[in-house]
């Protein structure tokens, strides 16, 4: 089986395109909908490529390229997951409450909304 890593769900070079709408969603983000599930599809598929490259390093340790895209990939995890909650509502409790107000149920509790 060897380094394949032509298994992986994104390349590089898509990796690189969806940040870029990431940073371009929230800087033109009007709180719609459309620009909500954007960055909620980004967040997913930042977090699923991770997830795809640590299990490949599990049988793959040695593999500096992998261990190279699983840092870019959680650092693009990170960077999505900032621009919605800074353009939207915290996505987990603990990262709610840092603008000094209890913020956590207007994301998760519809009738708050």
């Amino acid at each position: 089986m060897g380094n394949n890593m032509n298994r992986r769900p994104m390349n590089s070079q898509m990796h690189n395109h969806n940040m870029q709408n990431v940073q371009n969603t929230s800087r033109n983000s009007n709180n719609t909908d459309a620009s909500c599930e954007e960055l909620m599809r980004a967040i997913m598929e930042a977090d699923f490529f991770a997830q795809d490259l640590k299990l490949y390093l599990d049988t793959h340790p040695d593999d500096t390229r992998a261990v190279e895209m699983f840092r870019e990939a959680v650092n693009q995890a990170k960077a999505c997951k900032a621009a919605f909650e800074d353009s939207f509502y915290p996505l987990t409790a603990s990262s709610a409450g840092m603008n000094g107000t209890w913020d956590w149920p207007e994301g998760v509790w519809p009738p708050f909304n």
